[in-house]
């Protein structure tokens, strides 16, 4: 009779664990650790980050492959990680979804331009425009042709409210380019 038995060393230090990379891109003037550059990570080992914007009253984001983080935490390597650093920038095109007065809910595309992450003009898909304004982690957007329509929320969220018309209601907004 013969008898085989398998197992798997492929957890076990020094029987061929694998190595990940790890890719980290900081843009527009951000800093922390680890610095910008590729590196070759062991399985299951811990890495701390922070980071920081380039001055005060920028928020910025991290991602961690294609999922937001904190500014600051440790993560565990199981797999090939790209971490990004980031000034959250809004120009671009959005889908906003937000409350009507009725209860039903409504979506528009906005597209934000400007020459800086901070203020700019938009429009959005139904003709109407406004401008907008990024200060710290606050958002704001002011329609000029939609009666008295104003949304506020937080920038690293895209979520907030609104009023125009004497309504207060909700929306939220996700990046589509």
């Amino acid at each position: 009779m013969l008898l085989l038995i398998a197992f798997s060393v492929s957890g076990c230090k020094g029987f061929g664990t694998p190595d990940y990379t790890l890719t980290v891109i900081l843009e527009d003037g951000c800093t922390g650790t680890p610095e910008a550059g590729i590196y070759k990570m062991d399985e299951l080992e811990q890495l701390d980050y922070e980071y920081f914007p380039p001055e005060e009253g920028i928020e910025i984001e991290v991602l961690i492959n294609t999922s937001s983080r904190s500014r600051s935490g440790s993560l565990v390597m199981y797999n090939n990680v790209t971490l990004t650093v980031r000034i959250i920038d809004v120009r671009g095109s959005w889908n906003f979804s937000y409350t009507l007065n009725d209860g039903t809910d409504a979506e528009m595309i906005i597209t934000f331009s400007g020459s800086s992450p901070f203020a700019g003009t938009f429009t959005d898909s139904r003709g109407y425009n406004g401008t907008w304004m990024v200060e710290s982690n606050s958002f704001t957007m002011t329609y000029t042709d939609w009666a008295d329509y104003v949304f506020t929320g937080t920038l690293s969220s895209m979520t907030g409210s609104y009023v125009g018309e004497g309504v207060s209601l909700g929306w939220t907004a996700s990046r589509i380019d």
